[in-house]
């Protein structure tokens, strides 16, 4: 009975992932492809974790200059929301540290060379507050004095140190940096902060609101009793995590986050593991390509740093383009919301917007390496394309990611027999004695747990056969052998 050969392959019992598309490196542009493959090559790792990451990650630079615009009516900014689910092990800290790594330093570099510009401005804006409140003070003094000086107070820029990257951070910080920064980058090797969002820290009262809307530039008014109220008028917040599945399995199962439409806001990457073949004496990431990288990003960065006019900038298709993307959104998008993506429907409602946001950060960075103006410049076809490889690969993980949570409690039941057989090294055993290995709160009784194995045998992972009862009493039971193959 435990001869392999006699044995089909067991059906398994969730997707496993292992057929979806590779991630498309190639369409990425130059310097950022050259990136995301060399982090690969070192960590020995999926390339598609150091590829997503940096997407998102670059996706900062563009937030509230861009906007890409298919029509009059329908414009997307250029903000990726991106999360990465892996196991331990798979080296996801230091792929995240090699791709935030030019961030920090950028905004290092860029408050100390401002750093006496911001303590003027500091200071002028300290003494004109001194003035007002003597102003106030007098007894002489006339409403429009007063409107005056608050006139001029107010005229004076915000000067502050800049901040980029932020990691683990309260709902109450983030319009706090918001406030003063205007766009940030959430990125980080874990997504427990998240946890802050949920009601961690509010009696379980999820907080999402500035979560959803710094996706889509949204307005946001923060009203508290212990302070003015704050008004945001175009937060924007790149996010960029990654996570175990454990997390993951708690933000998909989460009503809040799945009910407010946050879940269907993130491109998702199931990395495939490379774990029990990586070497350690791998290539490190040359110093050329680690440099190009540096100054591209200082380049995207400076830009972004230097514009100040609150009206975004546009980005449109050539004739092209435009024509095979409403092509495939009339062919193709709308079509597979009712098939393949039927079980992620608020994800695929976004996709169409998610591949604008890709064609506009592609378009971007092309411009940025050619010395080209983005808005005098129009998205090409061949754009388009490397879009829609990349938002193909996205879209194969986020139906992968949904249907992770769709797991029924049976498959659920049947996961904890396995785990069971495995860690005991079962090769053959009576039922009833599974059963009481197995004896828990998921199994009602021996006949539920009988459905489970009938689950389990149905998946080719065993089979059962009657046998008379032990010590030649009449008595029979089942005979349970184990496919060697699992």
């Amino acid at each position: 009975m435990n001869d392999n050969n006699q044995w089909a392959t067991p059906t398994p019992l969730r997707p496993d992932g292992t057929n979806l598309l590779p991630f498309p490196v190639n369409a990425l542009p130059p310097i950022i492809g050259d990136m995301a493959d060399a982090i690969a090559t070192t960590t020995s790792t999926d390339v598609a974790m150091a590829g997503t990451a940096i997407l998102s990650a670059a996706s900062y630079c563009f937030s509230g200059v861009y906007r890409m615009s298919a029509k009059r009516d329908h414009t997307e900014p250029l903000v990726l929301d991106a999360l990465t689910v892996a196991e331990p092990s798979f080296k996801k800290s230091p792929v995240i540290s090699m791709v935030k790594r030019p961030y920090i330093q950028f905004a290092h570099d860029w408050n100390e060379s401002n750093k006496q510009d911001i303590f003027k401005s500091q200071a002028e804006c300290k003494l004109l507050q001194g003035k007002l409140e003597a102003l106030e003070k007098k007894k002489d003094v006339t409403a429009d004095e007063i409107a005056k000086l608050q006139t001029e107070i107010s005229n004076i820029p915000s000067s502050n140190f800049r901040r980029i990257v932020v990691d683990d951070i309260t709902p109450e910080s983030l319009v706090h940096q918001l406030e003063e920064n205007g766009t940030l980058l959430m990125i980080s090797d874990e997504a427990g902060m998240l946890g802050n969002f949920s009601g961690r820290y509010s009696n379980n009262v999820p907080n999402l609101d500035l979560l959803l809307k710094s996706w889509n530039g949204e307005p946001y008014i923060s009203d508290r009793a212990t302070r003015g109220s704050i008004v945001l008028k175009k937060p924007y917040m790149s996010i960029c995590l990654a996570c175990q599945p454990y997390v993951f399995d708690s933000m998909i199962n989460n009503s809040a986050f799945r009910g407010s439409g946050l879940i269907a806001r993130f491109l998702y990457c199931f990395p495939v593991s490379n774990i029990g073949t990586r070497k350690y004496d791998t290539q490190a990431v040359p110093e050329k390509v680690t440099e190009d990288y540096k100054t591209l990003v200082y380049k995207l960065l400076g830009t972004k740093f230097t514009y100040h006019d609150e009206k975004e900038l546009y980005l449109h298709f050539d004739s092209k383009a435009y024509g095979e993307f409403v092509d495939y959104y009339n062919n193709f998008i709308e079509p597979h919301l009712v098939t393949d993506m039927a079980f992620c429907k608020d994800w695929g409602g976004k996709y169409h917007g998610e591949l604008l946001r890709l064609c506009g950060i592609i378009h971007c960075i092309k411009c940025a390496l050619n010395d080209a103006n983005p808005v005098e410049c129009r998205v090409t076809l061949d754009t388009f394309c490397n879009a829609i490889e990349i938002g193909e690969y996205f879209r194969e993980q986020a139906i992968y990611a949904y249907s992770l949570g769709d797991i029924d409690l049976g498959t659920v039941k049947a996961e904890r027999v396995l785990n069971k057989i495995r860690s005991k090294g079962i090769r053959d055993i009576r039922q009833n004695d599974l059963y009481k290995l197995c004896r828990c709160t998921l199994f009602k009784n021996a006949a539920d747990f009988g459905e489970t194995m009938e689950m389990l045998e149905e998946y080719n992972y065993l089979r059962r056969e009657k046998v008379k009862g032990a010590n030649g009493n009449n008595k029979s039971g089942v005979m349970v052998f184990i496919n060697p193959n699992i």
